[in-house]
């Protein structure tokens, strides 16, 4: 449930309150021999205007892995079908709450695109090797994305009203990371370099011919202690636009997001979390005052600042309840589906979150 000053958040949560997110996931994995296994979730979700009144049911994931090396200190595989895509520290695990570290994700994982980023249709070859200074993991995923989703293509052609879709072309996603004291201390550093093409039924469309592609860096790193926990990332991403269409910036902005995050455990099932969030859609025009004069938008769409405060209670293994608070100061990662005139987005504003999850 969300309630928000400014600007709406999973539906009408602005003044008022919203029921605007439900997610469930049903999984099911199978052991066929020894080096194979299947494994396939079905994801239902309603997360505010962007999926309709009732939500949707999609594919989360469905893969086969086969392990075609293995030894005492590590093995090497493949995996193929629908697969999680590794980035950043909760990408690979974003649609189970248990792993979060608050009910909002970090800016890094920027919600508008989180259809694009959460899966590929292809394969991923990983490579585990366990040494006595620490854990390596190496995965390497190659196919096509998720990128028929109408509020991703709202970000990529700043107009709700075009006719046609965004489709992806071949696309790869890769991370290395480095594990010591059996998690405690987690490092990663993750690559992707995508590319999604404007398709359109109309011969008058003035998008026809847009393509975009764009490289993103993010390193992590996170300490996992008994009472103290810490996370933090930092995300560039060099985009490139391709169109007959103007567009307010050169076509190739450089967008940067980071965050810093601090957790302590008060009790064993009772947790508080603190984070500091940074995101800058163009960091040529940081404060966005050459995208207002552009397009007459406010500025404060090119940013966006974030202070967390949220409260995790475990009340059993199988229930959680969570609580948070933020003070928002910008407006780059508003849904533009759940607050349509977009013209009159707040800059300063606030949102107050409730969860509820169970997992059996």
């Amino acid at each position: 449930m969300f309630h928000s000053t400014g600007n709406n958040v999973y539906g009408h949560s602005k003044n008022s309150v919203s029921a605007g997110l439900t997610e469930v996931g049903v999984n099911v994995s199978y052991q066929a021999l020894d080096n194979l296994s299947f494994a396939v979730q079905g994801l239902y979700r309603r997360a505010g205007a962007n999926t309709g009144d009732w939500g949707g049911v999609s594919l989360d994931f469905a893969f086969f892995d086969y392990t075609f090396f293995r030894h005492s200190h590590g093995r090497i595989g493949v995996r193929g079908g629908r697969v999680k895509n590794p980035w950043g520290l909760y990408n690979e695990t974003r649609d189970v709450s248990f792993t979060h570290p608050t009910i909002f994700l970090p800016l890094t994982y920027f919600d508008r695109s989180r259809t694009l980023f959460l899966a590929m249709d292809g394969g991923q070859f990983y490579a585990d090797y366990n040494t006595s200074v620490g854990d390596f993991t190496f995965k390497f995923n190659y196919g096509l994305m998720n990128a028929d989703d109408k509020e991703l293509l709202i970000a990529v052609v700043n107009n709700p009203f075009v006719p046609g879709r965004l489709v992806s072309e071949p696309s790869f996603v890769t991370q290395l990371s480095y594990e010591i004291m059996g998690g405690q201390y987690v490092f990663a550093l993750s690559y992707a370099d995508v590319s999604l093409a404007y398709t359109t039924p109309s011969a008058l469309d003035p998008y026809a011919g847009l393509t975009t592609h764009f490289d993103s860096f993010i390193v992590s790193a996170q300490y996992n202690g008994e009472k103290f926990s810490f996370a933090g990332e930092y995300n560039v991403q060099w985009n490139e636009f391709s169109s007959l269409m103007p567009r307010p910036d050169d076509g190739r902005p450089v967008s940067e997001h980071w965050y810093v995050q601090g957790g302590y455990r008060i009790l064993e099932s009772l947790q508080f979390t603190v984070r500091y969030d940074k995101t800058v859609q163009d960091v040529r025009d940081s404060s966005g005052q050459q995208f207002h004069q552009l397009t007459g938008l406010p500025a404060h769409l090119m940013f966006t600042q974030d202070i967390v405060f949220g409260l995790r209670w475990d009340i059993t293994p199988a229930w959680m309840i969570r609580g948070e608070y933020h003070r928002v100061h910008g407006a780059s990662t508003i849904s533009f589906l759940d607050n349509p005139d977009i013209a009159q987005a707040a800059l300063n504003w606030n949102i107050y979150a409730l969860q509820v999850s169970f997992r059996f």
